[in-house]
């Protein structure tokens, strides 16, 4: 009994020790957490890539199975296979989107342009014609221009565009350096998941035995969830894309395709989505007719009400079931976190948590 007690005592002065270390060289230590957290991030993109592609994967390789089932020596290649299949997917839906919007987004452009050179003519007409200010501009001679503060001027900003020359032409390589990185490390997650997940396992159960089935019910419920939005937001994104496209070719409405693209990419964000995918359209069919931006801004939120009553809940269903005040409140929270990508990500962790808190009380209730 003694020595039960003394064990305790050493252990609760171990803790407090560590806990004094710990509030004592907090700033070393945040600052290594930081370090290790910057270079873990090209692994943690790797570990988000792999979790999305993995669910193409998984298609990929269940229809592999079905065509090549009686050939032994063909169910070697399923996985390098479906691999290949998935990420050139990927690739291929990126390079559809980019193909569609950047030609008429250029044009869209163009047409901004020249309808801002129109306005600058119309504005050094009615300079012109204003006999006050052509009285004042009048006045103004050459000789009043002090040409060394403006050379300076021109000194100074040659300098600095070449430091944010520099600095953009640093971050594109280090984002490059990045992405390459973590696409090699999903990859290699994706070969070997069944073996990563076989050690995970041992780990678990041999250092934690007593909680095994309660964290692997959790994992469980977690990757329910993710999945589910997942591939759930993005077939009624691609539904909402193709909707708009077709009702805006049959009302003639100008860059039905881009609109039609940019309105499923920003679908994937829950509620503000489809207001910034109207926000754009607007604003670019605006530049065109003011009477067809109307029209179309009528129309989409038509579409938005019919999708988020009908098509939303048959393509996703009840799959996550998070009401919709707690989905604006994760929408709310993530936005503040980390903006659109915290949007997208906390929703379906609230789903998560928040089936196991109903679950949990559903069983102690019955108990």
């Amino acid at each position: 009994m003694k020595i039960k007690i003394r064990q305790r005592h050493w252990s609760l002065a171990i803790v407090a020790f560590l806990l004094y270390l710990l509030i004592h060289y907090w700033p070393v230590i945040a600052k290594l957490f930081h370090s290790v957290f910057a270079a873990a991030v090209p692994l943690l993109i790797g570990c988000v890539i792999a979790y999305i592609v993995n669910l193409l994967l998984k298609q990929y390789e269940h229809g592999y199975t079905k065509i090549f089932k009686s050939h032994r020596r063909a169910q070697k290649f399923k996985r390098p296979v479906a691999i290949v299949l998935a990420y050139l997917s990927i690739i291929i839906i990126i390079a559809v989107v980019l193909a569609i919007v950047v030609p008429q987004l250029i044009s869209c452009f163009k047409l901004l342009l020249a309808n801002h050179s129109r306005v600058i003519n119309k504005f050094i007409t009615a300079i012109q014609q204003n006999s006050d200010l052509n009285a004042l501009f009048g006045n103004f001679h050459p000789s009043q221009i002090k040409w060394n503060q403006i050379g300076k001027y021109i000194a100074t900003g040659f300098g600095g565009t070449l430091k944010m020359v520099a600095s953009t032409a640093s971050s594109v390589a280090s984002v490059l350096a990045t992405t390459v990185i973590a696409i090699f490390f999903s990859i290699y997650l994706l070969i070997y998941k069944e073996k990563l997940g076989r050690q995970c396992t041992r780990v678990l159960k041999t250092y934690l035995p007593k909680f095994y089935d309660k964290i692997m019910y959790v994992v469980r419920t977690f990757d329910d969830s993710y999945s589910s939005y997942i591939v759930g937001q993005c077939k009624d994104a691609c539904l909402l894309g193709i909707a708009c496209f077709i009702g805006m070719a049959v009302l003639r409405l100008p860059y039905a395709s881009m609109i039609g693209a940019v309105t499923a990419i920003t679908a994937l964000i829950p509620i503000i989505g489809a207001i910034l995918g109207a926000s754009v359209g607007v604003v670019i069919i605006f530049a065109i007719s003011p009477i067809k931006a109307g029209i179309f801004l009528i129309f989409i939120i038509l579409l938005q009400q019919l999708d988020n009553r009908v098509t939303y809940p048959l393509v996703v269903g009840k799959s996550i079931g998070l009401p919709s005040v707690w989905v604006f409140a994760a929408v709310i929270i993530g936005g503040g976190i980390y903006g659109i990508l915290g949007m997208m990500f906390t929703v379906p962790l609230f789903a998560a948590i928040y089936k196991l808190i109903a679950n949990d009380v559903d069983r102690r209730q019955t108990i």
